[in-house]
């Protein structure tokens, strides 16, 4: 599956540390998995990370850091909570997120309910009495996963972002952790490899085990096989002089969550054929199954009740998304080879109602 979720009513730190040891994130009052992550113009695999406490020392540039940072700013480290404060700095920072955003700091920590299963703490960084970073992270047993970090952009040439991430870090040491969490990466190089600028990082391999970031090989990864697949089919269209559209689809994850979950599509990056009276026509590499699939979609109308995270401005300025969440209608071809489903792509578009991709 591409996608998991697992809403825990109990929780102890034990289980959680074998949830992040698993690959899982923690995101509002949920814990979940995914494996494939549309942004920055590009699909890409999500790689998980860890650093082993144990045995991290700081660099000489880490401790110069600190040491200016600790002398200039109070620095403070408490149980989690929100503050108007808070919620201005959150507010501020929003446009430097990506993918899906919450709308309050609120909403980021708790989704609205008044106990969590989750022991939350904050770092948080102050000039004077004026709020200038605060960063947030979970405790397990002997695991801990940073959630957040955000930053006044006024003090942006402080680092305050990588200096909340050395705090957790030295309050898991003193706390006895062995395992940092601080979220992930991607298989490509992206805005996410400030994280592997911490330490000495180990990656959740395909096969389920953890070893050395420096063993990490991009084209072992799901976002691999995926961006091939999918190219092999275009330059087949290509060859094949049959128009086409590649998009990429953010939205797919909603098709693995909850009882509606084979009503949405899944497709991360599907490629547009053309349209019928039918709705629009898609072709798209399935790597559950390792095979191509032609099928219509047409927007959900009961799209905006499901999507009650806010898209980043990304998605809705680039031309490569596909914005509105789509539903399933026909299915053509279900995991089939490419050689049939280019045949039934020709077949189709001689019909007298087809129009091509504008």
């Amino acid at each position: 599956m591409l996608v998991q979720t697992h809403f825990p009513r109990q929780l102890s730190r034990a289980r959680y540390d074998q949830y992040l040891a698993s690959g899982w994130f923690r995101g509002a009052v949920m814990l979940y998995k995914m494996d494939l992550l549309c942004v920055d113009n590009n699909l890409y695999s999500v790689v998980n990370i860890r650093l082993n406490l144990e045995k991290f020392e700081h660099s000489k540039s880490q401790r110069k850091l600190l040491r200016k940072v600790e002398s200039k700013f109070r620095i403070c480290v408490g149980v989690a909570n929100t503050t108007p404060e808070k919620e201005a700095l959150y507010k501020s920072h929003k446009h430097r997120f990506k993918g899906f955003i919450h709308e309050t700091l609120e909403e980021y920590l708790n989704a609205g309910f008044e106990n969590s299963v989750f022991d939350t703490r904050e770092i948080c960084i102050f000039d004077g009495e004026r709020l200038i970073a605060v960063s947030y992270f979970d405790l397990g047993d002997r695991a801990m996963a940073s959630l957040l970090g955000i930053y006044d952009e006024e003090y942006s040439r402080w680092s305050l972002g990588k200096v909340t991430m050395l705090k957790e870090i030295e309050f898991g040491i003193n706390h006895l952790k062995k395992w940092y969490y601080p979220g992930y990466t991607l298989d490509l190089d992206s805005s996410f490899d400030y994280k592997l600028q911490i330490g000495k990082m180990e990656y959740y391999s395909s096969a389920k085990r953890w070893t050395s970031i420096d063993k990490f090989d991009p084209s072992t990864t799901l976002g691999y096989e995926v961006r091939s697949c999918t190219q092999k089919l275009t330059q087949t269209l290509e060859k094949m002089e049959i128009p086409y559209k590649s998009w990429l689809y953010p939205y797919f994850s909603m098709g693995y969550v909850g009882p509606w979950n084979a009503y949405f599509m899944r497709s991360p990056a599907p490629v547009e054929l053309g349209s019928d009276i039918n709705g629009m026509m898609i072709a798209a590499y399935c790597s559950e199954e390792k095979a191509y699939s032609l099928f219509r979609i047409s927007p959900s109308q009961d799209g905006p009740q499901f999507l009650n995270l806010e898209a980043s401005m990304e998605f809705t300025e680039s031309q490569m998304y596909l914005n509105d969440l789509y539903q399933i209608g026909d299915k053509i071809i279900e995991h089939g080879t490419l050689e049939v489903l280019i045949e039934s792509i020709r077949a189709w578009i001689k019909h007298p109602n087809y129009l091509p991709p504008s």
